[in-house]
């Protein structure tokens, strides 16, 4: 008896294999599921081979980003080095003289050694704005090379309350985010601004100028809404100098101008442009003119003073205070 018992799951996997209609059907089905199973496992397998060989891709592609990110860090450092050991450029640039009466000729052979487009004229003319002005809090809406903000800031340095802020993303996706026309957009696409980048600040250190200047690396927008949110800061003179883009030009305008301190200066570059028309006009309207300058080749410029916001007398306030108490 034990002996049959024994042998009873053996004759009950020979009835299956014998051909028992009922379990040689749960066999086919039993292996039906397991290469239904085996199928979706191989499914799975082939999926989770093509996310491997696809993160391997990306992988691959951000180590050449990577890699060419490093080449270019390291072409950096050699320019840096060689611009400290003085042979990047025949003469570094002289530091700043003592008196101011020496600023003007100074400036006049600073600009060569700058990237932009500011001329001998301007520079000066900008220099002498924060020369005569009475507040010393300075902003530049698109530094490019500095060729601009390196003269008024000389202009400010010895000011005990002078802060100058360099806004500039150095960005070519944020020059051409509205267009101007194909060319100019084209220029901006190109041109290295990591080099324009590295040479104005190299100047800021040669000039002296590190602890004055502060760098606001962000696009017009955005770095608006951060001074806005600093509500008493406005400035005495503010140059805005970004896009050419007819509505950023314009939207720089309107969004900065309310930053700008009653009786401070707003200055405005390429007035004559067709793109900056309505940037201009509206400045116009809402300052007092204070000079607007042409030069040749269509460079032309804008000085305009923001007027005072009339205050009610101090009785108007008694009175509609005494009408909210009524």
């Amino acid at each position: 008896m034990a002996e049959l018992k024994r042998n009873t799951p053996m004759r009950n996997l020979i009835g299956l294999v014998s051909g028992a209609g009922t379990d040689m059907d749960t066999l086919n089905n039993n292996t039906a599921l397991l290469e239904h199973q085996a199928s979706m496992y191989q499914a799975m397998l082939a999926e989770q081979q093509a996310v491997i060989r696809e993160t391997q891709a990306v992988v691959r592609e951000r180590e050449a980003a990577v890699r060419e990110r490093e080449a270019v860090v390291r072409e950096r450092e050699a320019i840096i080095d060689s611009l400290r050991a003085g042979q990047a450029r025949s003469s570094l640039i002289a530091p700043p003289p003592a008196a101011e009466a020496d600023l003007p000729a100074y400036i006049t052979a600073l600009l060569p050694q700058l990237e932009g487009w500011c001329t001998p004229r301007k520079a000066l003319w900008l220099a002498d704005l924060v020369s005569n002005m009475s507040g010393g809090r300075i902003g530049e809406i698109g530094v490019y090379g500095g060729r601009s903000l390196i003269p008024m800031a000389l202009a400010a340095r010895n000011r005990p309350d002078a802060m100058v802020y360099a806004v500039e993303p150095w960005r070519n996706s944020v020059a051409v985010e509205q267009a101007t026309s194909p060319e100019n957009d084209q220029w901006w696409r190109e041109v290295d601004l990591d080099k324009i980048k590295l040479g104005f600040l190299t100047a800021l250190v040669d000039c002296g100028l590190t602890s004055l200047v502060k760098i606001i690396e962000l696009p017009s927008d955005e770095a608006r809404g951060a001074f806005h949110a600093m509500r008493d800061y406005r400035f005495d003179l503010l140059h805005v100098d970004g896009s050419h883009a007819p509505g950023q030009a314009l939207a720089d305008v309107k969004n900065w101008l309310p930053l700008v301190a009653p009786g401070g200066i707003l200055v405005l570059d390429d007035i004559g442009w067709e793109t900056v028309a309505s940037a201009r006009d509206h400045l116009r309207a809402t300052c007092d003119i204070i000079s607007e300058i042409s030069e040749e080749s269509d460079i032309c410029y804008g000085a305009y003073r923001t007027r005072a916001t009339p205050q009610p007398p101090s009785h108007a306030w008694e009175n509609r205070l005494s009408e909210v108490l009524a």
